[in-house]
C-alpha cells in the first residue's frame, strides 16, 4: 500500500510539472489538435478560420487540454504567447467585430454572444467577477456602451468587454518613439505578443506587421495581478464574432509557453491569407493607357491634317531644297492677329522647335506635342495666346514663370475651382514642362512618361533647376533614365530649358 501511495504521489508530481511546463507552437494548423466551437474551422491550407460568411456568428478555438496557471501558493505563473492574425472584411470599410486571445475556465464559454461581445460574454454576465476571464481584444468596432476609444484598437479585458486599458492599434518601430498606425481589418497579417510577468504582476501587449521585428516598446503595459482572476487550471485560445458585416477572422500561427518566453514563429512557413473579390486592376490599364492612346491619336490626326493643308497651300511656292526638308514658310507678323494666319500660329504651339526646322515628325516631337497638350488641358489656355501680354503669349513660358515664383498651381484653369486633386494637377503641370523642353535629347520617352503618370517612378524635381542668363539648367546624366531616378550626384551634362520658348518656336522659316 505505501508503494502505491508513493507511486500515485509521483504521478501527481510528474503531472503537475508537465502542466506547468506546457508549451506548443503551430506554424499553420493543418495537423493541429484544437477544440473548435461554433463556426470556426481549419482550411485546407492550414489557416485557422474563426469566422466565415455567417452573420451574427461566433467562432472559438482552444488548446484542448487544461493548463495549470498557479503555483502552490495560489500565485499566477508567468506566461507568454505570440500569434499571427489577419482580419479580412468583405467590404473594405465595413468590418466586424474582431478577435480576442482569451484565458477562460471552460473551452466553450457557454452563453457567449456574437457581435460586440466577441463570443466572450453576454448581456447578463458581462462585468461579473465570477467569469474568471482574461482577454486581449483586437476590436474593429467602436461601441460606446463599452467605452471603446475608436473602431480600431487593442484592449486588455478582465471579466468584461469594458477594457481595463486600451490603445489605438499601432506599433513603435525600434529606434524611435513614434507610433505607427496599423489597420486591424486591412487583411494584412500582423503579429501580437502577450506576456504576463508573474513576479512583477505586469501585463504587456505588443503589435507589429508580420515581417517586422518585435518592437522594444510595447503598445500596452498594465500593472495587474492576475492571481485572483485565473483559476488553478484554465483553457487558452481565441474567440471571434461577426455582426451584420461578413468578415473572415484568421489565425495563421500560434506559440505559447508557461513560465518562459514562447518560441518565435516562422513567417515563411505560415499559410497565406486568401484574397476576397477579384484582383484589383491597375489604374494605368483602365484609365491611363486609354487616355494617353486617345491623346496621341488625336495629336497625330491633327498634325497630319495640318501638314496636308500646309502642303497644299504652299505647294506652288516650294523651292528645290524644300522638297527634301519640307516647307519653312510661316506668316508670323502681328503674332497671328491676321485672320489668315491665326490658325498657323496657334498650331505652332504643338510643334517642337526641331519640327519647324526639319518638317519631320518624330517620337520626340510627339512627346513635345503631348507636353503642350497637358498644359492646355490643365491651364485652359492655347499654346500660343495671341491676345495675351507679350511675356505671356507662349503657354510654356507662362507656366514656367508661375513655377519660378513658387505658385505653379496658379496656372490651373480657374474654371476648375477647387474641384481637383492638387498633387495630380501639379504632376501634370510639371510633366508638361519637362515634355515641352526645347532640347529634344532631354525630353523623356513615352514609356518614361507613362511610368511617371502611374507613379511607378518619381517625377524629376523641378527644384533642381538653376536659373541663369543662359536659361535654366540642371545637372543631367546620360538620358532621362538617370534623371527620373533622382541621382544628381552622377550628373555630367548640362540639360538646358530655355525660358524663352517663343524664340525657338518663332525662329523657324524665313
Amino acid at each position: 500500500m505505501p508503494f502505491k501511495i508513493a507511486l500515485l504521489v509521483l504521478y501527481f508530481l510528474v503531472g503537475q510539472a508537465t502542466m506547468e511546463d506546457v508549451k506548443f507552437k503551430f506554424n499553420g494548423f493543418q495537423s493541429a489538435d484544437l477544440s473548435l466551437n461554433g463556426i470556426a474551422g481549419i482550411t485546407s491550407s492550414g489557416l485557422l478560420k474563426l469566422t466565415n460568411a455567417t452573420k451574427q456568428g461566433v467562432g472559438q478555438a482552444f488548446y484542448p487540454s487544461p493548463i495549470n496557471f498557479k503555483n502552490s501558493n495560489g500565485s499566477a505563473f508567468s506566461f507568454s504567447t505570440s500569434f499571427v492574425f489577419a482580419i479580412e472584411p468583405q467590404y473594405p470599410d465595413l468590418s466586424g467585430h474582431g478577435i480576442a486571445f482569451v484565458l477562460a475556465p471552460t473551452r466553450g464559454l457557454p452563453g457567449a454572444r456574437a457581435s460586440r461581445y466577441l463570443g466572450l460574454f453576454n448581456e447578463r454576465n458581462d462585468g461579473n467577477s465570477s467569469n474568471h476571464v482574461f482577454a486581449v481584444e483586437l476590436d474593429t468596432i467602436q461601441d460606446n456602451e463599452f467605452l471603446d476609444i475608436n473602431p480600431n484598437h487593442v484592449g486588455i479585458d478582465i471579466n468584461s468587454m469594458k477594457s481595463v486599458k486600451s490603445e489605438p492599434a499601432g506599433y513603435y518601430a525600434n529606434g524611435n518613439g513614434v507610433l505607427r498606425n496599423l489597420t486591424l481589418y486591412s487583411g494584412k497579417p500582423m503579429q501580437v505578443w502577450v506576456e504576463y510577468d508573474g513576479l512583477a504582476k505586469k501585463i504587456s501587449v505588443t503589435l507589429a506587421p508580420l515581417y517586422a521585428n518585435k518592437p522594444n516598446t510595447s503598445l500596452l503595459s498594465l500593472l495587474y495581478d492576475l492571481s485572483p482572476i485565473l483559476k488553478q487550471t484554465m483553457y487558452v485560445g481565441f474567440s471571434s464574432s461577426t455582426g451584420s458585416a461578413q468578415t473572415s477572422h484568421y489565425v495563421l500561427g500560434w506559440s505559447f509557453k508557461v513560465n518562459g518566453i514562447s518560441e518565435g514563429l516562422d513567417p515563411s512557413r505560415l499559410p497565406k491569407v486568401p484574397r476576397i473579390g477579384p484582383k484589383e486592376k491597375s489604374k494605368f490599364l483602365t484609365i491611363g493607357l486609354p487616355t494617353i492612346s486617345l491623346v496621341l491619336l488625336l495629336t497625330a490626326i491633327s498634325g497630319m491634317a495640318y501638314y496636308m493643308r500646309r502642303k497644299k497651300k504652299y505647294a506652288e511656292e516650294l523651292e528645290d531644297w524644300e522638297l527634301e526638308y519640307g516647307p519653312h514658310r510661316f506668316k508670323l507678323y502681328d503674332h497671328g492677329t491676321d485672320p489668315q494666319t491665326t490658325h498657323v500660329v496657334g498650331t505652332l504651339g504643338y510643334l517642337a522647335p526641331e519640327h519647324s526646322r526639319t518638317g519631320r515628325a518624330t517620337t520626340s516631337t510627339d512627346v513635345y506635342a503631348f507636353g503642350a497638350f497637358l498644359l492646355e488641358v490643365a491651364c485652359g489656355r492655347r499654346p500660343i495666346e495671341q491676345l495675351a501680354p507679350t511675356e505671356d503669349i507662349i503657354l510654356v513660358d507662362w507656366v514656367f514663370s508661375h513655377w519660378t515664383r513658387g505658385e505653379i498651381l496658379q496656372a490651373v484653369d480657374s474654371k476648375l475651382g477647387n474641384e481637383y486633386v492638387k498633387e495630380e494637377v501639379e504632376l501634370v503641370l510639371k510633366l508638361g514642362l519637362i515634355c515641352s523642353n526645347s532640347d529634344a535629347v532631354a525630353r523623356p520617352n513615352m514609356q518614361q512618361i507613362l511610368l511617371c503618370l502611374e507613379r511607378t517612378v518619381a517625377l524629376p524635381e523641378l527644384s533642381s533647376l538653376r536659373i541663369s542668363r543662359a536659361g535654366i539648367t540642371f545637372a543631367h546624366g546620360e538620358g532621362f533614365d538617370e534623371f527620373i531616378m533622382s541621382r544628381p550626384s552622377s550628373a555630367s551634362k548640362a540639360f538646358t530649358y530655355s525660358s524663352s520658348v517663343a524664340d525657338s518656336l518663332l525662329s523657324g522659316g524665313r
